[in-house]
């Protein structure tokens, strides 16, 4: 059984209990009214999605998050393998770096989120020669290539473009280390490269990390495609640079192949992945501490799982199943939560409040693949 075909049997289970609570008449009038969101603390983290797109760019060849943390002056560089599986939402399960092409930047970074636990403040896309043109500015560094790279040529034959080991690069070849996927490359061998790049980048500027700021500053048109000031992107690089290498982590979060279809896909841990990163990065909840979602739309609008995933994720909870709910006409938004509990009902609350509109209800059909199951009404739609 493929991955895609287990999650899409597990999330017609889901629904299916869902509709056998969700179906029985008209909706109930709503308990309480939702109260306006309280803003939340300020995080200490500071992050960028940085992700390499080529060619018609319909997909993230790669995706890495720098992350530097105020309250621990630590930072981090975590390479994410582009065919990750996450649940895209309003989309299901796909490899991460696809949510480019399913919709656009927005779904790009808001599924990153939901496969990291975490908020991410910036973004940045790098097509292959906007990071020629970057690291023209940046000037050759010297990297610690990991194994050889060859590249086909013709039907027979190989071209090796990357010895193993210690190398000088320039512009092109730095480049080409970061986006050329070799003869027996995967996502986890080119991330092996781009840990070095970072590794070779830092080190070339430890010394002086305002020249790193200054020259992302000078190549502000190869950054023209983010969300944040390039002078923002600088000062990040700029702080990682300048930090002691002990404080600083450069690593590939963790990922397991399998095989879909003959597609490279890989399944993800997430307890190791929130391990990992809170371990690293104040603020990232461990696994057992989210609350788990499964997001339906009842209004027959498209889009609404995106939409709700950007206000949950991040604030404790993780979007693990999306779709339709039984019918695509409720006028009310329900929050369902199989726990009676004080904490499990304080979550379903907190829910309600992060969306603008709501009704908890308790279910007494218990099922372990959810905590709560989200039915967007018509109501939402005043919201947005």
């Amino acid at each position: 059984m493929t991955a895609g075909t287990a999650l899409a049997i597990v999330a017609a289970l889901v629904v299916a209990g869902a509709a056998a609570y969700l179906t029985g008449g008209d909706d109930p009038a709503p308990e309480t009214a939702a109260p306006t969101p309280t803003p939340q603390g300020e995080d200490p983290v500071i992050s960028t999605l940085f992700f390499g797109t080529k060619g018609d760019g319909r997909s993230a060849i790669w995706m890495t998050l720098v992350a530097y943390d105020t309250s621990e002056n630590a930072g981090a560089v975590v390479y994410i393998p582009a065919h990750a599986a996450v649940e895209v939402p309003g989309r299901g399960l796909q490899g991460v770096g696809d949510a480019l092409g399913s919709g656009g930047v927005p779904l790009l970074v808001v599924s990153a989120e939901n496969l990291l636990g975490m908020k991410i403040d910036n973004y940045v896309e790098l097509s292959d020669q906007d990071a020629r043109t970057l690291f023209e500015a940046t000037g050759p560094i010297s990297v610690d290539v990991p194994a050889e790279v060859r590249v086909a040529v013709g039907q027979d034959r190989a071209r090796l473009i990357f010895a193993e080991g210690p190398q000088r690069l320039g512009p092109a070849f730095l480049a080409e280390l970061l986006y050329v996927r070799g003869l027996e490359s995967d996502d986890v061998e080119l991330g092996s490269r781009h840990l070095a790049f970072w590794d070779g980048l830092f080190d070339a500027f430890e010394d002086e990390p305002e020249n790193l700021a200054a020259a992302v500053r000078a190549a502000s048109g190869a950054m023209a495609q983010s969300s944040g000031e390039v002078a923002q992107q600088a000062r990040l690089l700029g702080a990682l640079a300048g930090l002691d290498p002990a404080n600083r982590t450069l690593t590939t979060l963790p990922v397991e192949q399998v095989s879909v279809g003959g597609s490279e896909l890989y399944s993800v841990d997430q307890e190791e992945v929130r391990a990992l990163l809170s371990g690293i990065l104040s603020g990232v909840r461990p696994a057992g501490d989210e609350t788990k979602v499964q997001v339906l739309n009842g209004n027959g609008v498209p889009g609404i799982g995106q939409e709700i995933a950007e206000r949950l994720i991040g604030a404790g909870f993780r979007v693990v199943l999306t779709g339709n709910a039984p019918r695509l006409n409720y006028e009310r938004t329900l929050v369902v939560t199989y726990d009676d509990s004080p904490e499990a009902q304080a979550a379903a609350e907190r829910a309600r409040d992060l969306i603008g509109v709501g009704t908890v209800q308790v279910s007494a059909q218990q099922q372990g693949i959810v905590d709560l199951t989200i039915v967007i009404g018509k109501d939402y739609l005043r919201t947005r």
